[in-house]
């Protein structure tokens, strides 16, 4: 039998070192910054929020006015999670690109404020930015926003984004939209109570949605777009832009459908005395 030589003693001994020096730097890092361990999260730490995005966050996001302190501050810390830790690509020539990484960044958190889950690791690797309508390859259609289940990617126009903040209660918001469909993929096979909540909120809204008196009920209302006829999923994207936008009218003209997609997200925006999750 050969004998195994000491250098060869030595060199694994470093390599269980080494390897036991990497799972306790993993477990500490990830316990500490709550994220995984990866080389983009490494050299992309969280930035704090500057007052000037504080200021312009206030300006442009009207729910924000009715936070209370501790929902405001969870909001700002999320906020400056997201811009920092996702990836955005911008095509063609594009001003002020912090704003419009805000209105991306700001319709994930808002809609993610009730839950523990932000960060939609699952759902949302990248984000890509033109200036203005662009050409799908995928639809081979123009779009001003998507999402890409496969390739877990937002496509947004600037002007889209901004003209979807721009008035804030016309029930049109394409990054609260595209975000919305993100949720659907985010929440999908996960073990988690609230992702099995939200699925069951979806499938409850599902059953809804293909009822024959709530095909008659939406054909007699004016209050969605027409748009969310188009398909189940579509319809959930639309109904969220109300929930942002006209939390009032929404739970008076349709409180059975505003009930159950506020067990979703888990906030109420006509009530701000709900607790966040850490």
């Amino acid at each position: 039998m050969q004998q195994i030589s000491e250098a060869d003693k030595q060199l694994a001994a470093i390599i269980l070192m080494c390897g036991l020096f990497f799972v306790l730097a993993k477990a500490i890092y990830e316990n500490v910054a709550k994220e995984r361990l990866t080389l983009f999260n490494l050299l992309h730490p969280v930035k704090k929020i500057t007052a000037k995005e504080r200021q312009f966050i206030s300006q442009f996001l009207q729910p924000f006015h009715i936070l209370n302190p501790d929902q405001r501050r969870k909001f700002l810390e999320r906020f400056a999670w997201f811009k920092s830790k996702k990836p955005f690509i911008f095509y063609g020539n594009i001003e002020n690109k912090e704003e419009i990484k805000a209105y991306v960044t700001a319709s994930a958190v808002l809609l993610t404020l009730g839950m523990n889950n932000y960060r939609f690791e699952k759902s949302i690797v990248r984000v890509i930015i033109y200036p203005s309508k662009y050409y799908s390859k995928i639809s081979r259609r123009h779009h001003i926003g998507e999402y890409n289940p496969r390739l877990r990617t937002l496509v947004f126009s600037a002007e889209g984004l901004k003209d979807g903040f721009g008035i804030p209660n016309d029930n049109v918001n394409l990054g609260v939209h595209e975000v919305a469909h993100a949720l659907m993929i985010e929440t999908l096979r996960k073990p988690s109570f609230e992702a099995k909540s939200f699925q069951v909120g979806l499938a409850k809204i599902k059953e809804l949605f293909e009822s024959d008196a709530f095909s008659e009920r939406l054909s007699q209302s004016t209050y969605f777009r027409e748009y969310g006829q188009t398909n189940f999923v579509e319809f959930f994207a639309v109904i969220t832009e109300n929930f942002v936008e006209t939390p009032q009218m929404f739970r008076q003209d349709f409180p059975e459908l505003y009930e159950i997609v506020r067990r979703m997200y888990n906030f109420d925006l006509n009530d701000t005395s709900w607790n966040l999750r850490s």
